[in-house]
């Protein structure tokens, strides 16, 4: 098992959410992590489900970028 320990390489983290029970959350790059409880396990079904989405920015990040208004259609481009 010491072994091992010097071949495992982290991937990412998961924490578990503060407001809702069982639930964890990440980043592994630019992806978003949740990982949810089998609550209706059965049999040999796996204890946890990982779901993966785009890793969506906050807006404080997004300032930057010029925001387009409902009157700018897609091909009205804001500059």
């Amino acid at each position: 098992m010491s072994n091992e320990k010097n071949t495992l390489i982290e991937i990412g983290a998961l924490w578990y959410s503060t407001k809702t029970p069982g639930v964890m959350t990440g980043k592994l790059g630019n992806a978003r992590l949740v990982l949810l409880p089998n609550n209706t396990k059965e049999g040999a079904q796996p204890d946890c489900r990982i779901f993966v989405a785009p890793y969506e920015k906050k807006d404080s990040q997004q300032q930057g970028q010029p925001q387009m208004n409902q009157s700018q259609g897609s091909d009205n481009l804001p500059w």
